[in-house]
């Protein structure tokens, strides 16, 4: 494709986010594969599954952290809802990641929408 140097509009908004809300978003990561390790979950297999070299968001480049999202957004959708709550200066950028223009819509709405365009509400 001619656009190679170009990123995803996801890690766009990563790599352009003030570093508190990179880092609310890392944390939301961290705790979502914390729960889902709980409860048995392969957080391995789920990165691998991202194409990612490590389960910890703190390790990730924006790349990393935004095909982790996705995979997570996919598979797992109800546990992703249930973190994004607790860490809502990651929720824009959560819907900026996954396509849902969070940013702009603010907060709780917006995290319903995603769950509905996830799973093709």
């Amino acid at each position: 494709m001619e656009d190679e140097t170009a990123m995803p509009a996801g890690e766009q908004a990563l790599t352009g986010a003030p570093t508190e809300q990179v880092d609310a978003h890392r944390n939301l990561l961290s705790e979502a594969m914390q729960m889902l390790q709980g409860q048995g979950v392969d957080t391995d297999a789920v990165a691998s599954q991202a194409g990612t070299a490590t389960t910890d968001p703190q390790q990730m480049s924006h790349g990393d952290l935004m095909s982790t999202t996705m995979a997570l957004a996919q598979q797992h959708p109800e546990v992703l809802q249930m973190v994004a709550q607790r860490f809502p200066a990651a929720q824009g950028l959560l819907g900026s990641v996954l396509g849902g223009g969070g940013a702009q819509s603010g907060g709780g709405g917006m995290l319903g929408g995603l769950l509905g365009k996830l799973t093709g509400g």
